[in-house]
């Protein structure tokens, strides 16, 4: 953090005073407006869409996979506009235990920052499994073992966030660049090919919609359609990372709402219109769909038909690239989080250094620990340890970012709560979330809902095969039912019942002022130009183009 931050304390003597980062431990502030629109934009895009949403389609049709994308993209941006009012004011580092702590109970930030610490500490050992199974394509298991990937992957990462934050940041900016021209093409040529390139029998229309949602009965048609939910989150991860990079943005007030303008826009055009193409293209009963091998792809498809012979290894480079730049995502998610409860108590001090280039080291090494942790469990599985490994992974993620998501809304409607109860006026507010309250209680609902599909979807024995539930495979796919749930209610009853209490911070006792930014005279220029309303036509592009952008 940087001088330009107002540190106050409340008006209450029994107020929440918060603090923001120890004198000596700051983080810097070089995020540029670039780098947090690109964040924003390739930040999402990963194996979950590129690898796993194929499986999605077969499990639940494709009118059922674009249900579950559909409705879990809606939660996405409720989540997104909420988390970036609360950080554009206050724009803190380790915003995901710090919000809710500050404007809930403490209970909640401690279980939902550990949560959400959580999430992204087993993200790179994920996705350093998927990049193991990925480089299989090129290279047998016969020949070099899964496990040796990940390690030759695993260190040029963590090296590369030891440096400042510009290294992350940079090294984002290019991978996520590439990952948006792959996805840009796959949609060109997709469409190509649905309308007949490539085809005998001329346009492809929806005849594979056969069937639409796949079940013979309404009940299995439900039953699919939950256990398709965890692609779905595990896919949409990461979109709500720019709340947590405002405590680095040079400037958070024009860098944060620009990163978080677009996010409807981005959801439809990267993740429906792909879904949809996908869909389209194959029907569910398609071995292309069920494949977890990257040479018949649904995304290799669409370049095979339209006669592209290179598009297995194309696909295999963008999607190691995609799993790379998750992966640095989540070392600089974790090592923040972990940097933020540190500082706030919540873990050992030790955490809380930050280094006078402004990197939380000790933070990002543990990150590290865990991926080889999750390269020694993948060599102790066998020669398919990196699938289990993913696979047991992926499902405790998928269900962490979801509660770490209704956690946000929850606060943000507490946030706005006491904004308004304290005399405050919204139109002071930076930016101001669109449709609140709706968003917030409609990400709420929609993640209960979810919750309850996923459940039964898990659980209800006549839904799926008797000889598959509560096998190994079982267990791999859905660990989130015994392990991600129950974690995040042990932490936070235990921090109520031995340290905090679960009652709720007041409306009138909420900090609004600590860690608020004071603008520049410079920023203030420039934001102030940004709500200026245009004066020509250049003006006016400019401006559609900062709104989507």
């Amino acid at each position: 953090m940087s001088s330009d931050f107002a540190v106050a304390t409340s008006k209450e003597a029994n107020a929440p005073v918060m603090e923001i980062a120890p004198e000596g431990q700051k983080l810097h502030r070089k995020l540029q407006a670039r780098h947090l629109e690109m964040i924003a934009i390739g930040g999402t895009i990963g194996t979950g869409l590129l690898l796993r949403s194929g499986g999605a389609i077969a499990r639940s049709g494709p009118i059922g996979a674009l249900l579950c994308f559909s409705l879990v993209g809606l939660q996405v941006f409720g989540v997104a506009s909420s988390i970036g009012e609360m950080a554009t004011l206050l724009p803190v580092e380790g915003a995901f235990s710090h919000f809710p702590a500050r404007f809930v109970t403490p209970a909640l930030g401690f279980a939902g920052g550990w949560n959400y610490w959580l999430v992204w500490a087993l993200t790179f050992p994920a996705e350093m499994a998927g990049i193991a199974g990925l480089m299989s394509f090129w290279v047998p298991t016969s020949t070099c073992a899964s496990w040796v990937w990940s390690l030759v992957y695993l260190v040029p990462l963590v090296g590369l966030n030891l440096f400042s934050v510009t290294g992350f940041a940079e090294a984002e900016f290019c991978l996520c660049i590439v990952k948006i021209l792959a996805i840009v093409l796959f949609l060109l040529i997709g469409t190509f090919v649905w309308f007949g390139v490539g085809q005998n029998t001329g346009a492809l229309g929806f005849r594979n919609w056969s069937p639409a949602i796949v079940g013979d009965s309404d009940k299995q048609r439900f039953l699919n359609i939950g256990g398709s939910f965890t692609t779905a989150f595990f896919s949409y991860g990461g979109s709500e990372l720019v709340g947590l990079t405002a405590g680095e943005a040079a400037n958070p007030r024009k860098s944060v709402p620009r990163a978080i303008n677009g996010t409807f826009w981005r959801i439809l055009i990267f993740y429906i219109l792909s879904i949809f193409l996908v869909g389209v293209l194959l029907a569910p009963d398609s071995p292309i769909l069920k494949s977890k091998s990257v040479s018949q792809s649904p995304f290799v498809y669409a370049y095979s038909q339209a006669g592209i012979n290179w598009g297995a290894d194309f696909m295999n480079v963008v999607i190691i690239v995609a799993a790379s730049s998750a992966a640095n995502s989540s070392i600089y998610a974790c090592a923040r989080t972990l940097m933020k409860l540190a500082s706030e108590g919540s873990a050992p001090r030790f955490f809380a250094k930050v280094d006078k280039r402004g990197v939380p080291v000790n933070s990002v090494l543990v990150v590290a620990v865990f991926g080889l942790v999750a390269v020694i469990a993948a060599y102790a599985s066998g020669p398919d340890g990196s699938s289990h490994v993913f696979d047991w992974l992926s499902g405790v993620i998928a269900y962490g970012i979801m509660m770490n998501w209704m956690i946000m809304s929850f606060t943000h409607l507490r946030f706005r709560a006491g904004y308004i109860a304290q005399g405050r006026k919204i139109e002071d507010l930076p930016y101001v979330a669109p449709f609140f309250p709706y968003a917030d209680y409609g990400s709420l609902l929609i993640g209960t809902w979810i919750t309850v599909f996923m459940f039964v979807s898990a659980f209800y024995p006549n839904g799926v095969d008797n000889a598959t539930f509560f096998n190994s495979q079982w267990f791999y796919d859905n660990s989130w039912t015994y392990f991600g749930i129950p974690l995040v209610f042990v932490l936070f009853v235990a921090h109520g019942v031995f340290k905090s209490g679960f009652a709720l911070i007041k409306y009138e006792d909420m900090d609004f002022e600590t860690g608020k930014l004071v603008e520049t005279p410079e920023q203030k220029a420039e934001n102030d130009q940004l709500n200026e309303k245009p004066k020509n036509m250049k003006e006016w592009g400019q401006r559609l183009w900062y709104k989507l952008f």
